[in-house]
């Protein structure tokens, strides 16, 4: 499970952006990515890396490796026939599965349903999604017989911009279009700053289809998931207690070429994108 939650923030963390305009979409036909490697750093040491591996600019085996480039997990990413994500299966060095997360659609394409399942099943989560009539979704989540509601609430334009929970906004996001300007999330708020040009060579949504509200849904998190919802390359994100920076270097065609990511001021990642 904790390797698994590790997977899910790397992935929202490396994919900042969503939709592409037609543009990119045929600049996107000519530069395919095809690997990124991220080494993540604790107190400036390194810790881990990860290797991953796309097809067709989608996520197709991710590899784990630790301080001492030993394999220590690998997840495989499976598609349907129309080419959205259906299943995500972990597994342990030995080859063993120990982690399989299942996603069901409905006939609009949208997540209805993700179940994942841990430890030869010992443990397993269900969430159920009702799309309701009114602009809102309601999230039910039993986790090994605990359950939890939450809802979410779709804004004008189709976005997912408040997650609440008894009666409550936990979570709410201002965006201009897709791209997040401030989120509150419970008593905090973050703003964002943007690079003047590059563009990210991934788009988190293709993965689900073409509803952005599946990337909340995959992750059953606004606060967790809204960061990937924008083209545009975030620099930094702030808050009363912290800052998050990001700093690029690009290619011809203004994709990264490497990142480096810093919280307040302390090295935590360093990515390297290869493409073809």
């Amino acid at each position: 499970m904790k390797k698994l939650n590790l997977l899910l923030g790397i992935l929202i963390g490396l994919t900042i952006l969503s939709c592409s305009s037609d543009d990119n979409d045929e600049t996107d036909e000519q530069t395919q990515l095809i690997r990124v490697e991220q080494r993540r750093f604790d107190n400036g040491i390194l810790n881990e890396k990860i290797i991953m591996d796309y097809s067709n600019q989608k996520p197709e085996l991710w590899s784990f490796y630790d301080d001492s480039d030993q394999l220590t997990y690998t997840t495989e990413w499976n598609y349907s026939s129309n080419g959205s994500l259906s299943s995500i299966k972990g597994y342990l060095p030995d080859g063993n599965l120990d982690y399989e997360l299942i996603i069901n659609y409905d006939s609009s394409d949208r997540i209805i349903q993700t179940t994942r399942s841990e430890e030869n099943n010992t443990y397993t989560t269900t969430t159920s999604f009702i799309h309701n009539s009114n602009n809102t979704i309601t999230s039910t989540t039993n986790s090994n017989g605990n359950n939890s509601t939450k809802t979410f609430e779709i804004n004008n334009n189709g976005i997912i911009d408040k997650e609440i929970v008894d009666g409550n906004v936990t979570v709410s996001v201002q965006y201009d279009n897709l791209k997040p300007i401030s989120k509150t999330s419970y008593s905090t708020t973050y703003n964002y700053t943007y690079l003047g040009n590059g563009t990210s060579p991934f788009t988190f949504q293709s993965v689900f289809g073409t509803n952005p509200i599946n990337v909340v849904l995959f992750q059953n998190s606004l606060a967790d998931s809204s960061d990937s919802l924008t083209t545009e390359l975030i620099t930094e994100i702030t808050s009363d207690s912290s800052t998050k920076e990001y700093l690029y270097t690009l290619n011809e065609d203004n994709f990264p070429l490497t990142r480096k990511d810093y919280y307040n001021g302390e090295l935590e990642d360093e990515i390297d994108y290869t493409y073809e």
